[in-house]
């Protein structure tokens, strides 16, 4: 997942609060600030930069390394039994298409797709694409990965990811593949979510992390266990944009992955 959807969800979560006091009057003149802003870190799929050394980048990313629940995993090759029922709700969702630097990525205007997952609903907030899959199955990649980034009032995310092989050409994902050619400049598109999910939708599910920096735990992940499928040429499209921005796998640890099941429907 990207890191801006941290910011957008942390955006979610916290609200800003001015206190305003006494305060000594101002000076008749100042000079004006010429501290520069600061720099973001810079951060990469490769070399010094790349998953190794995230937690030496900025001292902001040390939960890469120092955490114990990270994403992204590698999955059973069956899935287990559903334990855990999801209501899905998905229809067309509208929002702009650019290339953030490390993906192509799909944002929201806030409708599109609700998920109600233990008792909390969830709504879509982005989607962005890695080439190949981060989550294996069985020690084996997909040749791409959808992560639909989901956030609750609270700013708690879900992250619901779609594993992709290659075959048949895919009309549903088509606009945000279009938009991956020219990502110069932000495009609206439309995208119908529930065309874009599998037909079946038995899922993995288990606690994780952002699998970017700052690498953040606490996120729910749902990871669909039938692929769908796109064209050589579509996934080629987004490895021309960003190849091989994936995380390698992190250790399950003492975490346990559970398989769920989902219903969809469309929004009211």
């Amino acid at each position: 997942m990207s890191a801006r959807s941290l910011l957008i969800t942390s955006a979610l979560a916290v609200a800003a609060v001015t206190l305003v006091g006494c305060a000594p009057a101002a000076p008749a003149a100042t000079e004006p600030s010429t501290t520069p802003a600061a720099e973001p870190a810079h951060w990469s799929y490769d070399g010094d930069t790349g998953p190794a050394s995230w937690a030496e980048v900025d001292s902001s990313f040390e939960t890469c390394a120092a955490g114990t629940d990270q994403s992204p995993i590698d999955l059973p090759a069956t899935v287990p039994a559903p334990s855990t029922s999801i209501q899905l709700s998905a229809d067309d969702a509208a929002g702009d298409v650019f290339d953030t630097g490390h993906a192509v990525e799909f944002e929201s205007e806030g409708e599109g797709e609700t998920l109600t997952f233990g008792g909390d609903e969830y709504s879509l907030q982005q989607m962005h694409a890695h080439v190949p899959s981060e989550h294996t199955v069985n020690g084996q990649p997909a040749a791409a990965e959808l992560h639909l980034v989901n956030a609750d009032a609270d700013g708690k995310l879900l992250v619901l990811g779609i594993l992709v092989t290659e075959g048949d050409a895919s009309d549903a994902i088509a606009p945000f593949i279009e938009a991956a050619t020219h990502v110069t400049d932000e495009e609206d598109v439309s995208l119908d979510i529930a065309d874009v999910l599998p037909a079946t939708l038995e899922n993995y599910e288990y606690s994780g992390s952002l699998t970017t920096p700052p690498c953040t735990e606490d996120v729910q992940w749902v990871v669909m266990g039938t692929p769908i499928s796109m064209s050589a040429e579509q996934i080629g499209t987004l490895e021309g944009a960003h190849s091989h921005n994936a995380r390698p796998t992190q250790p399950l640890g003492d975490r346990v992955v559970v398989g769920g099941a989902a219903e969809l429907g469309t929004e009211d």
